[in-house]
């Protein structure tokens, strides 16, 4: 109970936060657009504002996905200018190329969470819930119980989101995904230690 009496006002404050972002990429995303004006590129975003970038000015142009969506990166001195949910890309990235003869960089770094080798991180954890359930080991080693276990996986998922590569938006970098589920996991991991010392009576003493 006491467990659940943080643990799940934190979830529906993570919950909510996830709500709003997505709320806000559709309407960003949908509200968005692009226009060639001459020598100029103009991006208008949700609210009407508009970035003018001139061609010939870019550096560099990078297309990659963030979040799912596909996006370009178009690279000044002055900015960086990420363009998301175009839906002629590659039509774009053309005539880009074309003005300024650079040529686009294709980074396919993956930043999604889950992934085909995810499991592959959480091996460990995997092997510990196996020896936890197998009598002969778990009376070598009296620590294997469910309450290790939850500590273990916790630490676990800390270490994989802190190696876990994540993109730059090149335009709001803090609260991001990854540091909201880092300080969850943190929170959880430091009730976790404090319950674990509390049962075996070091606080009191």
């Amino acid at each position: 109970m006491q467990f659940f009496t943080i643990f799940i006002p934190l979830l529906a404050l993570f919950f909510w936060f996830l709500r709003k972002n997505y709320l806000k990429q559709i309407e960003i995303l949908s509200s968005g657009k692009i226009e060639i004006d001459g020598g100029s590129l103009k991006q208008f975003d949700s609210n009407g504002n508009c970035a003018t970038i001139r061609i010939k000015d870019l550096e560099q142009i990078v297309t990659d996905k963030f979040r799912g969506y596909n996006r370009i990166v178009l690279e000044t001195k002055e900015k960086i200018h990420p363009i998301v949910n175009i839906g002629n890309q590659d039509e774009l990235v053309t005539f880009l190329e074309k003005e300024t003869g650079l040529k686009r960089i294709t980074d396919l770094t993956e930043d999604r969470l889950w992934n085909i080798k995810t499991p592959i991180y959480f091996l460990p954890s995997i092997l510990v819930l196996i020896v936890t359930y197998i009598p002969a080991v778990k009376e070598k080693f009296p620590i294997l119980s469910n309450e290790f276990l939850g500590l273990f996986f916790n630490v676990n998922l800390i270490i994989y989101l802190l190696y876990l590569p994540e993109k730059q938006n090149h335009t709001i970098s803090q609260f991001s995904l990854k540091r909201r589920m880092i300080f969850i996991s943190l929170v959880v991991f430091f009730f976790q230690v404090y319950i674990q010392l509390d049962k075996s009576g070091w606080l009191k003493n």
